[in-house]
């Protein structure tokens, strides 16, 4: 991996763990390169679709008193990554099978489009491919669980 290969870290949570009945709530993301480190930080709360929610209760009750409109805060989002994806940033997510979908999906359901692409690496499949775990604690809060994923994988990458 070159030392320089910039990172988009994305962590979200979520109200539940189906799309379009459960809500993103909170997007979190952190970007940076082995050489430099943390370089930007994004944190959205984003108001939830429906009020169904089993999972990330706390995200759900700030989301649901600050959160923007689903559409305003991708745009904000897309806005952010553009620099760093035009500097051909990857994003990565821990698992990406469930963060990056989400991602995609609010994408083309308020934006009509898909700025950030279909590949997303798996931060714990990389590791995993090289006979190692992936293991932090997390504090669930997404932008802080992008940032202390993206220091590890960097460090131990």
């Amino acid at each position: 991996m070159s030392r320089d290969k910039l990172w988009i870290m994305v962590d979200v949570e979520t109200s539940g763990p189906i799309l379009g009945r459960h809500s993103l709530t909170e997007l979190g993301a952190v970007v940076g390169s082995a050489e430099r480190g943390v370089i930007d930080r994004f944190e959205v709360l984003i108001a939830p679709l429906s009020d169904e929610v089993i999972t990330s209760r706390g995200s759900f009750a700030r989301a649901r008193t600050s959160g923007l409109p689903p559409a305003e805060a991708m745009g904000k989002f897309a806005a952010w990554t553009l620099p760093h994806r035009e500097r051909r940033a990857a994003f990565i997510a821990r698992p990406a099978a469930f963060d990056w979908p989400w991602i995609v999906w609010y994408a083309w359901t308020f934006l009509n489009e898909n700025p950030f692409g279909f590949k997303a690496v798996c931060a714990s499949s990389w590791f995993e491919a090289r006979g190692r775990s992936f293991r932090v604690d997390l504090p669930h809060r997404a932008v802080d669980d992008a940032d202390i994923q993206l220091r590890h994988f960097l460090a131990h990458a």
